[in-house]
Order: C-alpha cells, then structure tokens, then sequence
C-alpha cells in the first residue's frame, strides 16, 4: 500500500512539474482570450455559481466559487488546473491497471501535453472547470464497478457534474470505459454494470436538461444546447462519416501533420493487434464513434468538427487508449513500436505547445501595440475624453507570427484576437464601454455628420481618415470587414 501511494505521489508530481514546465510561457503572461477580460478584472462582474447556467454548464464554475470566490488570480488559476488535470491522468493510469511505471510515465505525458489542450487555454475561465472534467469522469468510472449502490450514486453524480461543465465529457466517459476493457479483461457482469451506469447518467442529464428548460433556466435555442432531430442526423450520415476519417489527418493550428501521421499510425496498430474477439470489436466500436458523439448532437456542426477543445475530450483519448494498447502489448516488436510512437507524439506535441506560446505572446504583444497606437492617435487629436470607442472589427495578429500550413481554422488557437472588438475598455480602461456597433445591433443616435463619414469618407487603419471623433464617439474602422458591418447597419 505504501509503495502504491508512493508511486502514484512521484507520477502526480512528474506530470504537474511537466505541464507547468511546457506551459511556463503561458503561466508567466497569463493570457486573458477576448471577452474573458471583464471576467478576470472581477471590477463590474465575477463568475457566479450560475454564470454559465444559461448554456446548461452549471457545474463549470464550482471550483472557481468555492476556491477563488468567482475570481481569477493569476499563475494560481493555471496552477491548480494543471493539479486537477495531473491527478485525473494518475486516477487513468490506475483505471487501466497500467503497473509498469514507464507506461504510466509515457502515458501520462503523452495526455497531458497533446496540443488539444490549447483550445482550452486560450480561455482562462474555463479551465479550472474543464480540466476538472477528467477526474471527475475517470472517479466515476472507478465507482461504478463497485458492487454498491452508495458508490454507483456517487458515480453518476460524477458524471453529471463532468457534463454540466462542458456535454462533450461524454466522449472522453465512453472511450475511456471503453479501452478500460480492450486493456484489461472482466467479468461481463462488471463490464454491464459499469456501462449501464454511464448509460444512465447520459440519460439523466438529458432528464436535467429538460428540467432546466421547462424552468426557464437555460436558453434553449442557444447555439451550444441545440440538438440535432433524428430527421437531421439521417440526412447528414454522409458528412459524418466525411468528418469521421478526415478527422484522423485534417491539420488545425499547432495540430500538425506530423502528429496527425504518428497519431493515426498508433490507432490503425493497436486496432490491428487487439480487434480479436467480439467484445473487443464492440468496445473499438464505442471508441471510434464515440470522437463523433459532438459533431452529430449539434446541428452547428461548424462549430464542432475538427475543433481542439472538442478533440480534447475524444480524439485525444482514442489517442491515448490506443498508445496504452500497444505499450502493454505481450508481442515485444509492438511493445517496442509503441515506446518509439509514444515518445516521438510527446515530443511533437511539446514542439508545438511551445510554438503556440510564441505565436500567442507575439501576437498578443503586437495586438496591445496597435490598440495603445489607436488610443494615443484619438487623444492627440480630441479635448474631449472620455470618449466611447466603437472598434469595428477585431485585429488578430497573431496569424502573423505562424507559419505552418493547416487545412482547418480554429479560431480559439490562432483567429480570435486578445483585444476584444465589442469591449475593449474590458481590457483598456480608458474609455466607457459601450456596443454601438456589434454583429447586428441598431444605430438609432447617429448624427448627420456621423453618417456622411461612413457612408463617403471613411478608410482603413492606419489612414488619417480611420478614426471619427465627435463629443461622444470614437469609431475606429480597423478591417473592411467591420466597415461593411456598420454600413450594413445604417439607416437607409
């Protein structure tokens, strides 16, 4: 028992000590990704046990409550995610009976470095929650094979808690339970046991749901609680199952082609060597479909497919599952093929992690640069401060700064800016906050000499005539995107 605990001690520190070390860029300039700016002053709001209720994520911000009361507090935020993430890694390693402790140091930072992590770090509010999804899906997973109904409760409380901070958590239950059994050998009884549980607890969460909604308490037709129709699943098999292989070599941002490669190589081998009885074939079933689960819920399937934050519940652990498969493999050659797959992932994935942080702290520094350039033109050029600032579109630079081909957009690692566009007094404190001009909201107070500018005069930054001044405004045309989104607006 005591070399038990001593040996889980030492790999929870080895993963901890990894991630922060790989991540220290990030920990250091604590980077705040668009709207979460207001969040992280905590001046004019901070995060509430019911902050994300209104999307149905009502477990997403416990932690944050009841450690930081609703705050966000630099490196320490990012130090305790790091912690939950560590200790759900060790509760895996344990689920999957894996004892060699190379394995379980292969495994371990083969999970927690894979540069799906990023599409959550671009948000620091969300990761206390969501990296606690891990050890709360994993705890549940260990509880439900305990023949008492304390612990099977217990189990899909767990559950629902991982799925009330983000639904795509039911990839990583499913898969996770899956490889738990292509692993290791059970008795059925365990096996239905188990996976009735989870059956059960997907089940009541879409019961909350409706619980919810009937209340009133969740926007129902808000883009991330919409549900694809039967009628709707059916008549897009075909783009599914598009999705479901491009899955396996599309490229995103930091997401290579390298990794894609290795990755896909490590699933069709372990897939190859354990696709040998029934059972077997059933739970590879569950695994592979199971990274699809978001993609055919959601009629948003843009919003879903091929995005980082997704994979980091599914992918990454049909990843994952699979490089467990062959490193306990009895045949020495797949052993072997494993090790050499494992350790080139990990090293891939750290290449691009730091990479990211790079691209991230040019971006965000030439971002800041070019907002302070904005503020000190409108200062020089007007008495009258404070004036509101209308920024027509957001300027991310951060594509700028990277240089790798990628078949796929993902916005959160690459597309959105730092400075948000529909607040920036959230990040610059200099003038009101106030949305004159955003997506498709009304102009109602616009003067004469307003409009002539933007209908006549107007051009881009950094021209003379990019900025308007009145007594009231400063309207900043930065993009001939955000130019065409107020004329677009204009009274006619």
């Amino acid at each position: 028992m005591k070399l038990f605990f001593s040996k889980n001690i030492c790999l929870l520190l080895s993963i901890f000590i990894s991630l922060n070390i790989v991540f220290l860029p990030y920990t250091l300039n604590f980077f705040i990704g668009n709207h979460d700016w207001d969040w992280v002053k905590g001046t004019t709001q901070v995060l509430s046990l019911t902050t994300g209720l209104f999307e149905a994520r009502f477990a997403k911000f416990i932690l944050n409550v009841l450690l930081f009361s609703g705050h966000i507090f630099p490196i320490l935020n990012n130090i305790v995610s790091f912690f939950l993430l560590s200790f759900g890694i060790v509760l895996l390693t344990n689920y999957w009976n894996i004892k060699n402790t190379k394995h379980q140091f292969l495994i371990s930072l083969f999970i927690a470095l894979q540069p799906f992590i990023l599409g959550w770090l671009y948000f620091p509010i969300n990761i206390l929650g969501n990296f606690s999804i891990i050890p709360l899906v994993v705890g549940g997973l260990i509880l439900s094979e305990k023949n008492k109904i304390f612990f099977n409760l217990l189990a899909i409380l767990f559950f629902e808690l991982a799925l009330g901070v983000y639904p795509s958590g039911v990839e990583t239950i499913l898969i996770v339970f899956s490889f738990k059994h292509i692993i290791n050998q059970a008795e059925n009884k365990t096996i239905l046991r188990s996976f009735t549980i989870v059956l059960l607890s997907i089940v009541l969460f879409k019961v909350l749901l409706l619980v919810l909604a009937h209340y009133n308490l969740i926007v129902s037709d808000y883009y991330n609680l919409k549900t694809s129709t039967l009628s709707y699943i059916i008549s897009n098999i075909g783009q599914y199952a598009k999705i479901f292989f491009e899955q396996f070599y599309v490229t995103t941002p930091f997401v290579s082609i390298s990794l894609k490669i290795t990755s896909l190589i490590i699933v069709i081998l372990a897939l190859i060597s354990s696709f040998n009885t029934k059972k077997n074939a059933v739970l590879w079933a569950i695994c592979l479909t199971s990274t699809m689960l978001s993609v055919v819920l959601t009629p948003n399937i843009e919003e879903v497919a091929f995005q980082p934050r997704i994979n980091f519940y599914g992918l990454g652990f049909l990843y994952l599952g699979s490089c467990a498969v062959l490193l306990v493999n009895s045949k020495i050659l797949l052993k072997n093929i494993g090790y050499v797959l494992s350790i080139l992932y990990i090293i891939i994935s750290i290449n691009n992690d730091l990479y990211a942080q790079k691209v991230w702290e040019l971006g965000k520094t030439a971002e800041t640069n070019l907002v302070l350039r904005m503020v000190k033109r409108i200062e020089d050029n007007s008495t009258t401060l404070p004036l509101i600032p209308v920024l027509t579109d957001e300027i991310s630079l951060r594509p700028r700064y990277y240089n790798e081909n990628y078949d796929k957009n993902s916005p959160y690692l690459l597309e959105r800016s730092f400075v948000v566009r529909h607040i920036p007094s959230g990040m610059f404190n200099f003038y009101l906050p106030q949305n004159l001009f955003y997506t498709t909201s009304q102009i109602s107070t616009i003067s004469p000499k307003l409009y002539q500018y933007l209908i006549s005069t107007t051009s881009i930054w950094p021209e003379k005539n990019s900025i308007y001044l009145d007594d009231k405004y400063a309207i900043i045309i930065s993009t001939p995107k955000g130019l065409n989104a107020i004329k677009q607006q204009l009274p006619k």
